[in-house]
């Protein structure tokens, strides 16, 4: 089966058509993720190639490390079951969901996805959902989509997608000071981090330099990756999202430091940051169940990426 990278997906790269050429330029992406993309509009009147040719390169982009992810079409396109019958395989980490909107469509995206599961005899749940925001909907029902099922592995806010719904067009769109957006991820970030998931930015209908600033701006806010718009983009946003070398030193000494009250009988206690100044807060951290769990995310996060790249 499958390992799944929602914890490390700092950057996806899409692919949409049945032109073989981008996906086999795929094969030596530096992308954690290849995304193909079903619900593209380009594809709206081909999907039968696009389909096929999804299917039939999900094997080799596999075999590279990377997460294959595949985009379907809403539930009210009428083209949800056919792209996910097309897609789930051995081969394929996650379905992003687009235009989620409500419990039900997670609901029935879960069954389309068990459905094919149980075709191809693979264990429920390996085939994961990323529910995609784009609209003042889905992101009011987002709390409760993802208690909805139980296998969501990362939320993605469509930046461009909430623009359009908005009516956020030419100055004041999806741009990095807009307030609205940085509104919306804010609850994002909150609806995400309430139910321990990781959250993505995409937004591919902006120029590269206000793509990189909204990735900026979301990753202030917690946001663990980005859709990139080309290869160009991905190691610039790789190492914007990669957790930096002294947080993940520090999420290790938590967990030692863990080990050792468990060992006394404690729950909680205090911890000495190295690096942190000899005096003031910054150099003490709480440890306790919260502080553990957000670090064995990150630990989990810096190794899922160490082991990726040493696959290259």
């Amino acid at each position: 089966m499958p390992e799944h990278h929602a914890l490390a997906l700092r950057t996806s790269l899409g692919i949409d058509g049945d032109d073989d050429a981008p996906y086999t330029a795929a094969l030596s992406s530096a992308a954690d993720a290849i995304i193909f993309d079903l619900a593209s509009p380009e594809v709206h009147d081909h999907r039968g190639p696009a389909r096929r040719a999804a299917a039939r390169h999900a094997p080799p982009l596999a075999a590279t490390g990377r997460a294959v992810h595949a985009r379907v079409s809403d539930t009210r396109s009428g083209e949800l079951e056919a792209d996910v019958a097309a897609v789930v395989s051995e081969h394929l980490d996650a379905v992003h969901l687009s235009g989620a909107e409500t419990p039900q469509d997670v609901r029935d995206a879960d069954v389309a996805i068990r459905r094919h599961e149980m075709r191809h005899d693979i264990v429920p749940g390996s085939v994961r959902l990323i529910p995609m925001v784009d609209s003042a909907a889905g992101l009011l029902a987002l709390q409760a989509m993802l208690t909805a099922v139980d296998r969501h592995s990362a939320v993605v806010l469509d930046a461009d997608g909430l623009c359009r719904d908005l009516d956020l067009s030419g100055p004041g769109g999806a741009e990095v000071s807009n307030p609205v957006l940085e509104h919306a991820m804010w609850d994002v970030a909150v609806a995400a981090r309430a139910a321990e998931l990781p959250w993505l930015i995409a937004a591919l209908a902006v120029a590269p330099a206000e793509r990189a600033g909204l990735a900026t701006r979301a990753q202030e806010f917690g946001a663990s990756g980005a859709t990139v718009g080309s290869e160009a983009e991905v190691r610039g946003f790789n190492a914007l999202f990669t957790p930096a070398p002294e947080s993940v030193a520090a999420a290790r000494r938590v967990l030692r430091e863990w080990d050792h009250l468990r060992g006394r009988g404690h729950m909680a206690g205090v911890v000495e940051i190295a690096g942190a100044p000899a005096e003031g807060p910054a150099a003490r951290a709480l440890v306790d169940r919260r502080s553990v769990r957000r670090a064995r995310v990150l630990i989990a996060c810096a190794e899922a990426i160490e082991r990726r790249e040493r696959a290259r």
